[in-house]
């Protein structure tokens, strides 16, 4: 009896057991004519959006992020729900030249959530800065384009223990992952409004080679003028 819903419901638990890899869902807003950044403004989409946002990280064990993400958004990355904020995930960051900065607000509560940093050029100072901020660093090898291997870290992170990863980052990263076929399930945000010349970063390109097929669609959700869409890919 439902089957085929079943085992979609159970997907992230199948790949758990039976897979290297962890399950991956990616998250990322744009305006209606597909920018990722607002020059203006900090948000694109509306409160609702964000709201869910938080919902999306209750459930999941850990979210992924870049050093560029850090020091430009300053972003905490928990889960701020009533009721709910116990469930907020670690915070993984990948920083190839260690380059985040230590101010940053993601690093005040380090004691309640785990933070973790992969990266690839050594630097003691900034290492021995970040261990005695209870953050745990680990050194991860390049790829053929000279960036941290992204396989290779999730499947860490998979033997770290942890299972359902959040993608929380800029246009390059999402674009990497989609690239390398690493993402299971795709949540786009879709604000109401263009943002023509005050846009910037433009997800267009990405969204035509890798989410334009239709059959990926699994749901669709309004919210109060924003638009969510899933594609399972995978």
């Amino acid at each position: 009896i439902l089957n085929k819903e079943i085992g979609h419901f159970y997907r992230s638990y199948k790949k758990q057991k039976n897979h290297q890899l962890p399950f991956v869902t990616s998250k990322l807003a744009i305006s209606k004519d597909f920018f990722t950044i607002n020059k203006k403004k900090k948000y694109i989409t509306n409160k609702y959006s964000r709201g869910r946002v938080h919902l999306i990280r209750a459930t999941h064990d850990s979210i992924l992020t870049s050093s560029k993400t850090i020091n430009i958004d300053n972003p905490l990355l928990n889960c701020r729900i009533e009721g709910l904020t116990y469930r907020s995930p670690a915070r993984i960051i990948l920083d190839k030249n260690l380059v985040v900065k230590t101010r940053s607000k993601i690093f005040n509560n380090t004691s309640n959530y785990k933070t973790i940093i992969f990266y690839n050029k050594i630097n003691l100072k900034k290492i021995t800065t970040l261990k005695k901020m209870n953050v745990k660093v680990f050194k991860t090898p390049l790829d053929n384009f000279g960036q941290l291997d992204l396989k290779k870290i999730l499947i860490k992170m998979k033997n770290l223990g942890f299972n359902r990863i959040l993608v929380e980052s800029g246009l390059k990263l999402n674009s990497n992952l989609l690239r390398l076929n690493l993402i299971d399930d795709f949540e786009l945000f879709i604000s109401d409004y263009k943002l023509n010349k005050n846009g910037n970063g433009s997800f267009k390109k990405s969204f035509n080679t890798f989410l334009k097929r239709k059959t990926f669609k699994e749901k669709k959700v309004n919210l109060f003028g924003d638009q969510l869409i899933t594609y399972n890919l995978k």
